[in-house]
């Protein structure tokens, strides 16, 4: 009888524990991220029965928690744009505290910012983990396996925003007819006349004509070795008359009949003449432009001009200016300004010049070249193939003294066949030196030889215009002006933390790891949905949202309890009955005790 009573008091505290589990799970029907806890009875026996007595052990009541078991993952309220939630495996990493251990786990993703911008679980002490990222969402910690390298996700350390440009590129045509730029010489001429009508004995014209005599110009070769830099140009001189003879009366040398003259004719960097190389190989005694005369020109005529002498005499050639827009460190708009200058022979110039405010009212920095020596300007030889696709870009020296220690030559900061701006901010931003992550490259598109070069950046194409311009298909850069925080969401595929700008700019700020172990059952609980790892459930792994079988995370939703009103309510019926059940065992056990005691009275 002491048996059965000991069974049934057992089936009492069973069914008790029972009752607690349901009342409990009912409790938490709402509450985020909470798995329904169930009730395990195991049978006990004190010792193996034997002929007609059978030793009632009774039962044993354990709990048991399906971590793993998820609940509906539902969209939460415009503004909870702080919630998230796991469809998967694994866990949020949290610490107790700020800057506590950072041993605790949920799936409770119910997270609001506090008044310092910490994200904290609602109504506890536990502090989202994350870990921390550049501007392009990858994780900067040395060490992404281990807690250690996750910190609390704050968000007010972004509450303003500001890029510095890294990276600028143009897409543009340069027009091929600006490469035949050319100063036409008018002379006062008498008509020309044919052999034939000469040989007829046809009298020739009397009345005067306007012959033109053309000097144009294309880039031969440059000497970037010498000091100072020179470029060495054809010089072309062409009359309009087929017929005639040009005559270079500095030298005493004449063409024959309706060829042109071409010369050598050797710049420097200040638009010196050095040295003129004459048609027949001879070296002009004078470094100037020789002067002109046509065969059947009129010495009585008017309105004969001078030829030019210097090559800027030559009149200016084609040039554009524009200017490459970029933001320093502090999200400050910088102006850099350029010139494309044609130069002949499918080749610019492009000087790149001191930065200055976007109108241009003000200097705001300081340019460098490639030794680091300070430069008002520098500039670059662009080269295009005949198929109009771009061919080269090489830095020009600066025309500043080589490198003590090293020898090298000061050129124009190059990255490959991209130039660079490599500049100080007058506002104390962080530099823009070439050679560091700071300096902004220009991409002007694919170079190469003839049939590797490409036009997806700069293109030199006849555009047919009398007046040739520079068109600008498009320009970019990866640089942001400064900006206010507007909001923060967590994006639903690399569950990257996401602040918003008033500037438009979307910057990940931090990375949430989605947490496993290789046993989430043997979890120990704690309160507010938090559990903790022990022997049973074994090493956490940090892992990327939907990798390695984590789970993914999705933004604006929350997790809602697995927890089964109806089961729950059937449960409850069944520990009722049960328990039921064993207290008239009880009331039995001891109508028969006392009856034994009236036998032995």
């Amino acid at each position: 009888m002491d048996a059965a009573m000991n069974s049934a008091v057992s089936a009492l505290q069973a069914q008790q524990a029972a009752l607690s589990t349901v009342s409990d799970n009912l409790a938490n029907s709402a509450t985020t991220g909470y798995k329904a806890v169930k009730t395990q009875f195991n049978d006990l026996l004190t010792q193996n029965g034997v002929g007609l007595a059978y030793p009632a052990g009774g039962v044993a009541a354990t709990t048991r928690q399906n971590v793993l078991a998820q609940g509906l993952v539902q969209s939460s309220s415009s503004n909870a744009t702080t919630d998230m939630a796991i469809t998967g495996n694994g866990m949020f990493a949290v610490s107790n505290g700020l800057g506590g251990a950072q041993d605790s786990f949920t799936r409770n993703g119910a997270f609001n910012t506090d008044s310092s911008g910490n994200l904290v679980l609602a109504g506890t002490n536990f502090y989202l983990l994350g870990w921390p990222t550049d501007a392009k969402g990858n994780v900067t910690s040395a060490n992404p396996n281990n807690l250690a390298s996750l910190t609390n996700v704050n968000i007010n350390k972004f509450n303003s925003s500001a890029t510095a440009t890294t990276n600028y590129s143009l897409q543009a045509n340069l027009p091929a007819e600006a490469q035949t730029q050319a100063t036409t010489l008018s002379y006062q001429a008498l008509a020309a006349q044919s052999p034939a009508d000469i040989a007829a004995g046809v009298p020739a014209p009397t009345t005067d004509t306007t012959e033109n005599i053309s000097l144009g110009y294309s880039i031969l070769s440059k000497n970037t070795a010498a000091s100072p830099p020179t470029t060495t140009y054809n010089l072309t001189v062409t009359s309009s008359n087929p017929n005639a003879t040009i005559t270079d009366t500095t030298n005493s040398i004449t063409s024959t009949a309706g060829n042109p003259m071409v010369y050598q004719v050797t710049v420097d960097g200040s638009g010196n003449i050095t040295q003129v190389v004459n048609p027949d190989g001879t070296t002009s005694a004078t470094a100037t432009i020789p002067t002109f005369s046509a065969s059947d020109s009129d010495p009585a005529g008017t309105g004969v001009p001078a030829s030019p002498t210097t090559w800027a005499g030559l009149g200016t050639p084609f040039s554009q200016s524009s200017s490459i827009s970029v933001f320093d460190s502090l999200g400050v708009q910088q102006s850099v300004p350029t010139t494309w200058t044609a130069e002949g022979n499918n080749q610019w110039l492009l000087t790149v010049h001191t930065p200055t405010n976007p109108s241009g009212s003000a200097t705001t920095g300081q340019l460098y070249d490639s030794n680091g020596n300070p430069v008002s300007s520098y500039s670059y030889n662009v080269s295009f193939n005949s198929d109009g696709t771009l061919g080269s870009v090489t830095g020009l020296p600066t025309n500043t003294a080589p490198n003590a220690a090293t020898g090298a030559v000061s050129v124009a900061p190059t990255n490959g066949n991209e130039p660079i701006v490599s500049a100080t901010w007058n506002d104390g931003a962080a530099t823009a030196l070439a050679g560091t992550s700071g300096q902004i490259v220009v991409n002007l598109g694919t170079a190469g030889a003839l049939g590797t070069g490409k036009t997806d950046g700069l293109s030199q194409f006849d555009t047919g215009q009398t007046n040739p311009s520079i068109s600008v298909k498009a320009t970019n850069q990866n640089g942001v002006q400064y900006g206010q925080l507007t909001g923060v969401s967590v994006d639903a595929t690399t569950g990257n933390v996401i602040a918003s700008y008033d500037n438009g700019q979307k910057v990940p700020i931090y990375k949430v790891p989605v947490v496993t172990f290789p046993n989430e059952n043997g979890l120990s609980a704690q309160n507010d949905g938090v559990y903790q790892q022990n022997a049973l459930s074994g090493s956490y792994t940090l892992n990327a949202a939907g990798t390695n079988g984590a789970g993914t995370i999705t933004g604006q939703a929350l997790e809602q309890s697995n927890v089964d009103t109806s089961t729950e309510f059937s449960n409850m019926i069944s520990a009722q009955q049960a328990y039921s059940a064993a207290s008239q065992v009880i009331g039995t056990d001891k109508t028969m005790f006392s009856a034994l005691l009236q036998v032995v009275q």
